[in-house]
């Protein structure tokens, strides 16, 4: 069984190696927009709010929200379907879908710079033990 020390050691690494200064600069609005414009922009076809809801995992509220926020930004438009008025379907504006190709673009550059620098082997253990550490973290409740 690990000791107090061991786990107090493995703490501290984690706070120093867990990428706080990547998520200081991205809110979670911008996490949830950048996955609506990543999943529309890899569609061949206009998506329903639901079908997006089910896609991201999230709720409907919470991507009606974002919709809302990507149309005012000119990103995405929202239109009936001609098959059923009752159906929105969303889709990318062209400049909601040159900033998907952007943001595709970033993510591959920074994603190609770690397996440069770090390489793809270390990555891929990093990877797979995140996962195993997730996994023993999932459902488990702090007592807070």
């Amino acid at each position: 069984m690990a000791t107090n020390e061991q786990i107090e050691s493995v703490l501290r690494k984690f706070e120093k190696a867990t990428p706080k200064d990547f998520f200081k600069c991205v809110d979670g609005a911008q996490l949830g927009m950048t996955a609506v414009l990543r999943l529309l922009n890899e569609s061949d076809a206009p998506q329903t709010a639901g079908a997006i809801s089910d896609a991201l995992e999230v709720s409907t509220a919470r991507v009606a929200v974002l919709l809302r926020k990507m149309v005012s930004k000119g990103l995405v438009t929202k239109d009936s379907s001609v098959m059923d008025a009752r159906v929105t379907l969303v889709e990318l504006t062209p400049q909601g879908k040159a900033i998907a190709q952007a943001h595709k673009q970033y993510a591959y550059e920074k994603v190609g710079r770690v397996i440069d620098e770090i390489g793809e082997e270390q990555l891929d253990a990093y990877i797979e033990i995140s996962a195993k550490i997730q996994e023993i973290f999932k459902c488990d409740h702090s007592p807070l």
